[in-house]
């Protein structure tokens, strides 16, 4: 029996199945929108994780020496620092904005554009956390209501993407939430805003 909804549930590693949920419990639990629209078994989220371990990100990013990110100049390691810091940003996010207010210059462009394109790209493989909402062609209707699974009432900025024309990348889908992602952290880092009041959505 889970006794936890909505964001609470998908943050609880224990109760949280990550793209497992059915579509019956994802409206039960008040999880729908929190996770990407598309549902995995355990079984193939497994397959995703194994990749990585076996493969690592930053040894695929050295594997594509003909990607067109990779030789538009981010390196594989500024990719390393993106995962360093979602991984902060995961455990800690005062500690995340902290250190990003103090080295915004450096960081900036780790965690927005030009690294972010390299990650939106290859979303599937790094994601981990829900951050943002996504919103489905098989959520007409249901928008409104589904709203409300977000944790916040009160939000102050949202960044919206299509998923289309990612920094000339084309359509990346559900992976160009990153872009949303980036673009509200540089908003709370450089602008001031609440963490909590920013919404990242992908349509």
């Amino acid at each position: 029996i889970v006794r936890k909804k909505g964001r609470n549930l998908v943050s609880d590693p224990i109760s949280n199945k990550g793209l497992a949920f059915p579509l019956s419990e994802r409206d039960r639990l008040s999880v729908r929108g929190l996770v990407p629209p598309r549902i995995l078994s355990i079984q193939e989220q497994e397959r995703v994780i194994m990749d990585e371990y076996t493969r690592g990100w930053a040894a695929r990013a050295e594997q594509e020496p003909e990607d067109e990110i990779i030789k538009s100049g981010v390196s594989p390691d500024n990719i390393r620092k993106w995962k360093v810091l979602q991984s902060v940003q995961d455990r800690n996010e005062t500690l995340f904005y902290r250190i990003l207010m103090d080295n915004f210059q450096d960081m900036a462009p780790i965690i927005y554009t030009p690294t972010v394109g390299w990650a939106c790209s290859h979303f599937s493989q790094l994601y981990r956390r829900p951050r943002g909402m996504y919103f489905s062609h098989g959520d007409r209707g249901e928008m409104a209501s589904m709203v409300y699974n977000w944790e916040s009432d009160e939000v102050d900025a949202v960044v919206i993407t299509d998923g289309s024309r990612i920094l000339g990348l084309g359509d990346l889908g559900l992976g160009g939430l990153g872009i949303s992602i980036g673009k509200l952290d540089l908003y709370v880092a450089a602008g001031g805003f609440h963490p909590r009041r920013v919404l990242p959505v992908v349509l």
